[in-house]
C-alpha cells in the first residue's frame, strides 16, 4: 500500500494518505478536497474535468505530493 504525503496551499504539514492502491492525480486532488470538507466541491471523479480545472474551481494551488520515498511531484494548477 503506497503512502502519500500531499502538500497544498503552502501548508507546512502534509496530508498523509495510505490507500490500498496507487492514486491518479485527480484522486490526489479529491483526497485534498475530502480533507478540506468542501461542500461545493466537484467529486473526486470529476466527470471530464482536468486536474488543472478541478484545482482552479476549488481554489487549490501549489499541490505537490510524494509517494513512498519518491521525489516530489507537482500538479499543475
Amino acid at each position: 500500500m503506497p503512502l502519500y504525503q500531499i502538500w497544498y496551499n503552502d501548508l507546512d504539514q502534509p496530508l498523509v494518505v495510505n490507500p490500498p492502491y496507487r492514486l491518479r492525480d485527480v484522486e490526489i486532488v479529491g483526497e485534498v478536497l475530502r480533507h478540506e470538507r468542501r461542500d461545493n466541491r466537484q467529486s473526486a471523479d470529476p466527470s471530464g474535468l482536468t486536474v488543472r480545472e478541478l484545482m482552479r474551481v476549488n481554489g487549490l494551488r501549489n499541490v505537490r505530493y510524494t509517494m513512498d520515498e519518491s521525489e516530489p511531484i507537482s500538479l499543475a494548477g
